[in-house]
């Protein structure tokens, strides 16, 4: 009896010794559960945009000693290239007509460089600096050129989209320039003042003043 009892004494503490040693990392071990990674969708916005908007255009000029002044309303058109949040490249173009009291704007074609300042992610400040060409006609027939030459602006424009969409589904963008003031795909609006001749003079009759002050809004695709 004393035998028997020894051998389920020794027995059992065999056991618990093999047991202890699995638990504490022996020769066999859980597998291990990789984590679940969610990775957020690659969105690749078009740097390319258009807009269109209204514009209010100053006429100012001196012929023979007699001043001449005109203020008309148009139209413009304008579309653009982005390359990232400081630098892109802008064509437009614009007429009026509307309230014409002797001169109009029958065209103006211009290429621009366009230098931008993110003020934050709604807010983007920039300028305008190219070529521009600009016809002139109406009534007042010593107000009428056709000119071409250097040409400048400056403007704002402010994002509409919503950028809390893009948060929430945790969005990804593959230009780091993106959702910096550049304005993601939607909507924006935007006001600016351009110089559309720069020391001009009028077939000799005098110096020249255009200038445009633009209203519109803009999409980004």
């Amino acid at each position: 009896m004393r035998e028997i009892t020894k051998k389920l004494i020794w027995t059992a503490a065999a056991l618990i010794t093999v047991q202890n040693t699995l638990y504490a990392g022996g020769k066999i071990t859980a597998p291990a559960i990789s984590p679940v990674i969610e990775i957020p969708p690659l969105v690749d916005p078009s740097p390319w945009y258009l807009g269109a908007g209204l514009v209010k255009l100053d006429y100012k000029g001196c012929h023979n000693s007699c001043e001449f002044e005109d203020v008309t309303y148009g139209m413009m058109v304008r579309g653009g290239y982005e390359f990232n949040q400081y630098i892109g490249l802008e064509a437009r173009g614009m007429w009026t007509g509307w309230e014409a009291e002797g001169a109009e704007l029958e065209h103006h074609f211009g290429i621009f460089m366009k230098p931008m300042v993110p003020v934050s992610e709604n807010f983007n400040a920039y300028g305008l600096l190219g070529y521009g060409k600009t016809k002139i006609g109406g009534t007042y027939e010593r107000a009428a050129m056709d000119e071409s030459g250097f040409s400048w602006g400056i403007g704002i424009e402010y994002d509409l989209s919503d950028r809390e969409d893009d948060e929430e589904e945790n969005t990804r963008y593959n230009r780091e320039f993106d959702g910096q003031a550049d304005q993601e795909k939607g909507w924006g609006i935007f006001i600016d003042y351009q110089q559309l001749l720069v020391n001009k003079q009028n077939l000799g009759r005098g110096e020249v003043d255009l200038h445009v002050l633009s209203f519109g809004v803009t999409y980004d695709f």
